[in-house]
């Protein structure tokens, strides 16, 4: 079952002279239950493609089908309950609320039908770190932090911007096999937008992104476990 169905999305940022194509006739479909990795260089239109799926920014046109609904035909109030219910973001530099415990942070992305802030942390194994605030965290702990504040609610879509991107190779590696686990254990469609080639490995989907334009879209048939790779 296609989880989603990407069509001619065309999305430009200024006018006249001063005018940049992020996106340039992008199509494209990914099954549910998907691991999908998108790689491209800075600039190649990545992030905004990320950011369309997730319903943070608008395509000038084109559809985006996501779980048989056209998120691009969406008011701005359907837009926020489509963030709540069906996404979970995972971000390069973790937002974390300061002020916040561990469990506090996840707790704010609860929604009905999701899991409790306890088990979203156990299951990124930080049940003893729960009473700590991100200053007390190392980045790898914030980054899991983050992926259990984006998965407490069992998100349809997962979105993952550079989730590696602000740490070293081996915690980067355990990121990855968190990710991997939560597909597995929820059938989560997750899409991961990355300038690491390496990432590839552990794709069932990979697509890469020049200048606005998909240059590959190809099916991994053996895709590894992130455990398996050299980092």
């Amino acid at each position: 079952m296609s989880a989603l169905s990407i069509t001619d999305l065309r999305k430009s940022y200024g006018k006249g002279s001063n005018q940049v194509v992020a996106l340039d006739g992008v199509s494209f479909e990914v099954n549910e239950g998907e691991f999908t990795v998108i790689l491209g260089p800075s600039g190649s239109g990545k992030s905004t493609l990320l950011n369309v799926l997730g319903g943070m920014d608008r395509a000038d046109s084109g559809s985006a089908v996501v779980f048989e609904n056209d998120i691009t035909q969406y008011s701005s109030r359907k837009l926020v309950e489509y963030r709540r219910k069906d996404i979970g973001f995972v971000f390069q530099f973790y937002n974390l609320m300061p002020n916040l415990t561990a469990l506090e942070n996840v707790a704010i992305a609860k929604c009905a039908g999701g899991m409790s802030e306890e088990a979203a942390l156990k299951l990124v194994g930080l049940t003893r770190r729960g009473r700590n605030f991100p200053s007390q965290l190392s980045g790898g702990e914030q980054q899991r932090v983050a992926i259990a504040r984006a998965v407490v609610k069992k998100p349809r879509l997962l979105l993952c911007d550079e989730p590696t991107g602000a740490l070293d190779s081996k915690t980067g590696q355990r990121i990855v096999m968190l990710l991997q686990r939560f597909k597995v254990r929820y059938q989560t469609t997750i899409i991961v937008v990355t300038h690491n080639a390496k990432l590839a490995q552990v794709a069932d989907r990979v697509i890469r992104l020049s200048d606005g334009k998909i240059v590959e879209n190809s099916v991994n048939e053996n895709p590894l476990r992130a455990g398996e790779i050299e980092w």
